[in-house]
């Protein structure tokens, strides 16, 4: 009897533990690091200790990496070294994406952790997210018009968007466009991306960076 209450008691100590742990075990998600800090060294970007993405540079992406659903430990590690910039929980959701920046000066750096995808869009249109992820851009407005129409007597899409803020998901007819970000309140044109091609059903993550020689830059996030 001793022996199969003690059988018994394993079972459920078994059965709880992977219920606190986020659910089935075939259960996944996306998970995508950015390193977005100008300043920080190249890194390499490890999930629960694992290498997956090694030397990356200032402005790289890892592209999506299928993980486990839960709370995945992630760190940025400088190369040759063993002490991360980084080193946090991140929560996955089964069949979620998840992108983390690193971002902010060498000095202080830190995390900025987002939620993509999530959206519904009717045939004909997608979505478009624009992160300030510029140390040295300051605040701005953030305009999404089509290529080539200019900002003039447009009202921003987003206004007064600081270091590490999104402006959120815009719905946007498929179609030719331009991103400006301005200084707030004028038409002072801080960025501007040039024609972008936006297809149905899309959504892309639109990130604002510091450039290499000056001024500004960004990249482009599929979201899928």
């Amino acid at each position: 009897m001793g022996r199969r209450v003690e059988i018994a008691a394993i079972v459920w100590a078994t059965l709880f533990a992977v219920s606190c742990g986020g659910g089935s075990s075939s259960d996944t998600g996306q998970l995508r690091f950015v390193q977005a800090s100008p300043s920080a060294p190249h890194v390499d970007m490890l999930i629960d200790g694992i290498t997956e993405t090694s030397n990356m540079a200032y402005g790289n992406s890892s592209g999506y990496i299928s993980v486990k659903a839960g709370a995945r430990h992630l760190q940025a590690v400088p190369v040759n070294s063993s002490s991360p910039l980084l080193d946090l929980s991140v929560p996955i959701t089964n069949s979620g994406h998840t992108t983390v920046l690193l971002t902010g000066p060498g000095s202080g750096v830190k995390s900025l952790v987002l939620t993509d995808g999530g959206t519904t869009s009717s045939t004909g249109n997608g979505y478009v997210r624009v992160v300030n992820a510029s140390v040295s851009m300051g605040p701005a407005d953030v305009y999404i018009v089509a290529a080539g129409d200019g900002i003039n007597g447009v009202t921003p899409a987003a206004s007064n968007l600081a270091l590490n803020q999104d402006g959120g998901y815009t719905l946007t007819p498929a179609g030719n466009y331009e991103v400006f970000m301005t200084s707030p309140g004028t038409k002072s044109i801080l960025l501007d991306t040039g024609p972008i091609n936006l297809t149905a059903l899309q959504n892309w993550t639109l990130l604002a960076l510091d450039g290499a020689s000056g001024g500004f830059t960004f990249e482009l996030l599929d979201d899928q």
